[in-house]
């Protein structure tokens, strides 16, 4: 992501403030409509759904898209089953691609029993929206082209493809990491504030924010700036085995804290997010180097792609072809700060040694995007030996 093709746009984006907001507020409208009326336990679900959604607009009908008229149809038909669908959609205690696949797949099926001749347009556009309203602080209001093209304007490393889960994944990281930028301008967080009257939603998370400042460089903006193309740097890479490396000895310190970890988790997600775009950066620039163009396309972001539990981050090759599995950790302080590795990424190291790579990006400037990288190569036993949680599973004794 190049940050300053961002910054222009955002200097822009204020510049176009009240033109964007006459044709953009109706989102806040839409999602201050929903969280007011909803209600999964309504003994007309119907004509509670139908009001919830009063103001969605665009969002879900328009030109030949029509997933509320679809939805409004199939839940008069069978009111019950559509509830049950968005029950299990808005469980967040289950994965959310799955949920997506299954309220998607399951619908088609309603749909094709009560309307066999009508398509039923519920496409993760559709789903997303509908999480959105739910959850406005969690979930972002997406587009695949809206993505695609702001993805290409602003140099993203992933580029989605149409009709892919992943996409979806791939923009809330997106979106997570352009509302950290958004956050910080003063200016824009007034406009904003002033926006806000008693028929919208206060938009405290910033989320829709986020996402009407994309949608706004996609279909309003261009940036006033001619930005340079960004290259990936790095002031030393370092590689060595695992076995090579020692640990510090450490001993069990009992003096209380009290440590913001809400915040500190925030960020350390965020220089997370932005150490794994360095690395694919790192890797599809290795590639192409060594003339390997059609490898560097096939680098993924899989934890972004498939989610978390891999064991790995990013799924690169080497100038032969051979599979590398990348697990990234970064600081924006020294090579020997403090670093978790999970039980998944241990076994994966076990499994793969061979493959196995332990990206460590550190002295990482997020402004500059700079950074110097250790490579650790194979099983990491010897770095583990020092175990801060343990999971414990319950099982009440017998007799």
């Amino acid at each position: 992501m190049n940050r300053q093709i961002v910054k222009s746009y955002i200097k822009e984006y204020k510049n176009q403030f009240d033109f964007v907001n006459q044709q953009e507020i109706y989102k806040w409208k839409a999602v201050k409509q929903f969280q007011d009326n909803w209600d999964i336990n309504a003994v007309d679900f119907y004509s509670m759904l139908d009001n919830s959604l009063k103001l969605v607009a665009n969002l879900l009908d328009s030109g030949q898209y029509f997933p509320k008229r679809m939805l409004l149809k199939n839940t008069e038909a069978t009111p019950e089953k559509i509830r049950t669908l968005f029950k299990y959609l808005f469980d967040e205690d289950y994965d959310i691609f799955e949920r997506i696949e299954l309220f998607r797949s399951d619908f088609k099926k309603l749909n094709e029993q009560n309307f066999t001749d009508l398509k039923d347009y519920q496409d993760h556009r559709a789903v997303i929206v509908y999480l959105a309203l739910r959850f406005p602080e969690r979930y972002f209001f997406y587009k695949q082209r809206m993505f695609k093209s702001f993805a290409e304007k602003i140099d993203y490393t992933y580029k989605p493809v149409a009709g892919r889960i992943e996409n979806i994944g791939q923009f809330q990281t997106l979106c997570n990491l352009l509302k950290h930028e958004l956050s910080n301008d003063q200016e824009l967080l007034k406009l904003h504030k002033n926006r806000i009257s008693d028929d919208c939603y206060y938009d405290e998370n910033l989320n829709i924010l986020t996402q009407d400042f994309v949608y706004a460089v996609v279909r309003h903006l261009e940036p006033k700036e001619i930005i340079e193309q960004k290259t990936i740097k790095q002031t030393e890479t370092t590689k060595l085995q695992s076995t090579e490396i020692t640990l510090t000895e450490t001993e069990i310190d009992f003096t209380p804290r009290t440590i913001n970890y809400i915040q500190n988790n925030i960020e350390n997600k965020r220089i997370g997010d932005l150490g794994e775009l360095w690395v694919i950066e790192h890797e599809r620039q290795k590639l192409e180097q060594a003339s390997k163009p059609k490898l560097a396309k096939k680098v993924k972001h899989v934890a972004k792609e498939q989610g978390d539990g891999l064991g790995y981050d990013i799924l690169s090759y080497d100038a032969n072809g051979n599979k590398i599995y990348i697990e990234v950790k970064t600081t924006k302080g020294n090579v020997n700060s403090t670093f978790y590795i999970t039980r998944n990424e241990l076994e994966k190291s076990k499994i793969e040694k061979d493959n196995f790579r332990l990206y460590r990006v550190y002295q990482f400037d997020d402004e500059t995007e700079n950074a110097e990288l250790l490579i650790i190569k194979g099983d990491l036993s010897n770095l583990c030996e020092i175990p801060l949680t343990y999971k414990v599973n319950m099982k009440k004794a017998s007799g």
